[in-house]
């Protein structure tokens, strides 16, 4: 496969005058990320004629930029994922005098280095058909009730080089539409007497499938790409066979990657609570202060505002101790809910202004049932719309109802701690937000001690999140179990990491009808959908744990986990994946062990009556619902997370 040009090479890079190069574009939402448009770019000196295969559905928008980026659109009336596309590329492209083809896509993040090594090795080899990366699992595991199905992705890199594009075995195979994948493809090529070769084995992954198994072998090895598909997948598989996705971008970043790039692209297309488990985006950060080669040496200070919630007086001194902790100037915005407390805050202020804030102001925001969130929605949206701040530090002295004082004092602690733990924490957490353009928000994780949330952070809200998202424009895919959000609503942010939200015109009337019918406790719905909304706007979230905190959190997290773990055989993927089939145990009564039995069992019965089950469910959940709402009408601010 070798080649000569009719330009000077690059310094390690075969020339590209001989090789013809067809990338079919796939996007879920109808768009070329910036990464796509990078490998594009990286792929350019490679190609002597460089052919982008299009979907139907790509924005004229991104059409036109990828249009500048190559020499040739084509229009495919599919899923460009499969042999499909490239045979109506090949229909109306002649590449036969060129002396290579090269098969590619947007199904992966690079070049992780460069494709120097690469091009050489494919110079090298007397093959007719070379992969890249060999995968043998033809069906790799999916899991449809966990919201992961089987991701759909262009062709990795395979070259083809003249002498088989002249040979029988090629007119024979691209005789007829396929829907074979790219190792389908090289192995009929194989069958039919095509010499074939890989740079990468399947043996260097589990089950035949490195890409998605072993991403961080390929990569040490040699391997200049990241499967896009690594983060397509269900958690705990990756957690089955260690795959460690946070080293592996760490090493793509030193490489030289620029890795917002693949922030942006996967997390509008990945669940947060999956993205934030397969990445690993937990900090667990020292209280102590940076180095002095920290990120902040010769930055201009973040421009920072707190927007404090103070529903009772009681939290004030709590607040004020919080708010020491910021380091460098800020101002403060507090809200509250009547003029007594309002008068009372302002003299408050007066006398120690200098230990709060650098400038402050009270804002009186009464929003029947909005808690917290009707106050910084409609109480502080100028705020949030406009571009005097680089970050806002959301604070709140709600208390849940129907909480012990244990509970409750720890939960106060847990939020306000992993937020604002100590001058140097909060220091780390800025650094942050100046390190990641693209992070949009900083929160603790779900709390599990004393709450019942984990396993149901969605509860009765899901059906309204979803009704709202449409709403106001997200389509981000939501998490199936639990979304990625400040359960507890304290947070550290972008303000144009929630712009969706503020540019919603929202009124009190909204939260007076959320105790009746339109979105159910809109305050909680809201709540939840705040990581999606930041992803929606193309934010990756964080979250964060002091030390101290992180020691409690982990060790109580890994005996209930080990205690929960014992009746299910397996792994977690399969002990999850069992359950998952089961379904619901309700309080493991006779009904609920039968149904069990008949979902795990008589998959097909189950199917025919599951509608009716959930329609009886759900009329059970709406009169808790109903009755819930008449218990707290009145109730303005509280309620549990």
């Amino acid at each position: 496969m070798t080649g000569t040009g009719h330009v000077e090479p690059e310094a390690g890079i075969r020339p590209g005058a001989g090789r013809i190069v067809l990338f079919a574009l796939h996007s879920d939402r109808g768009d070329a990320d910036d990464a796509t448009r990078h490998q594009l770019e990286a792929l350019r000196p490679l190609a002597a004629r460089l052919v982008v295969i299009v979907e139907p559905g790509l924005a004229a928008g991104h059409l036109d930029a990828v249009a500048e980026l190559s020499d040739e659109i084509v229009r495919h009336d599919g899923v460009a994922v499969d042999a499909r596309a490239y045979r109506t590329a090949l229909q109306t492209i002649d590449v036969t005098p060129y002396e290579e083809v090269l098969f590619t896509g947007n199904g992966w993040f690079g070049p992780i280095g460069s494709f120097d090594d690469v091009v050489g090795r494919m110079a090298a080899s007397d093959a007719g058909v070379w992969r890249l990366i060999e995968t043998t699992d033809r069906h790799p595991e999916a899991f449809p009730l966990e919201g992961f199905s089987r991701p759909l992705m262009p062709w990795t890199w395979t070259a083809v080089s003249a002498d088989a594009v002249d040979s029988r075995a090629w007119q024979e195979y691209w005789a007829v539409p396929r829907e074979d994948g790219e190792d389908a493809f090289a192995e009929a090529l194989e069958a039919r007497g095509v010499r074939g070769s890989t740079a990468f084995s399947a043996v260097l992954g589990p089950r035949g499938n490195p890409g998605v198994l072993a991403p961080g072998a390929l990569i040490d090895a040699g391997c200049p790409v990241l499967l896009r598909a690594v983060f397509a997948q269900f958690p705990p598989l990756l957690d089955r066979f260690a795959v460690l996705v946070r080293p592996i971008v760490a090493e793509m970043d030193r490489q030289g990657y620029p890795v917002e790039l693949l922030w942006r692209a996967v997390v509008r297309t990945t669940p947060p609570a999956a993205l934030n488990a397969l990445a690993g985006m937990l900090e667990i950060l020292p209280d102590a202060a940076p180095g002095a080669d920290a990120e902040t040496k010769g930055n201009a200070p973040l421009r920072v505002v707190v927007l404090a919630h103070v529903p009772h007086l009681g939290f004030v001194d709590e607040l004020a101790e919080r708010l020491r902790q910021i380091p460098g100037p800020f101002d403060l915005v507090v809200t509250t809910t009547d003029g007594r407390k309002a008068a009372k805050l302002k003299a408050r202020l007066r006398s120690s202004e200098r230990d709060w804030a650098r400038n402050a102001e009270v804002r009186v925001t009464w929003v029947p049932g909005g808690r917290d969130m009707g106050a910084l929605l409609i109480g502080c949206r100028d705020i949030l719309l406009s571009d005097r701040y680089d970050l806002v530090i959301r604070v709140h002295g709600r208390e849940p109802r129907r909480k012990t004082l244990n509970i409750r004092e720890y939960g106060r602690r847990y939020q306000l701690e992993n937020l604002l733990s100590g001058p140097g924490y909060v220091q780390r957490i800025f650094d942050f937000f100046r390190r990641e353009p693209g992070l949009g928000m900083v929160f603790p994780p779900i709390v599990h001690i004393g709450y019942g949330t984990m396993g149901r952070g969605w509860g009765a809200y899901r059906e309204p999140a979803e009704d709202l998202a449409d709403v106001l424009g997200i389509t981000v895919p939501f998490d199936e179990v639990s979304p990625l959000a400040p359960y507890g609503g304290m947070w550290i942010g972008r303000p144009s990491a929630l712009r969706i939200f503020a540019e919603h015109d929202w009124t009190v009337g909204d939260y007076h009808r959320s105790r009746r019918a339109r979105w159910v406790e809109l305050t909680r719905v809201q709540e939840r959908l705040l990581g999606l909304a930041a992803a929606e706007a193309g934010y990756h979230c964080r979250t964060v744990l002091n030390r101290e905190h992180a020691q409690i959190s982990h060790t109580a997290l890994e005996f209930k986990l080990d205690e929960l773990s014992m009746t299910t055989r397996g792994y977690p993927v399969e002990q999850i994946h069992l359950l998952r089939r089961a379904g619901w145990t309700g309080y493991g009564g006779v009904v609920a062990l039968t149904r069990m039995y008949i979902n795990l069992n008589h998959p097909r019965v189950a199917s025919v009556m599951q509608p009716l089950y959930r329609t009886a469910r759900n009329a059970g959940l709406m009169g808790k619902r109903v009755l819930s709402a008449v218990r707290n009408e009145h109730k303005d601010d509280g309620g549990d997370l």
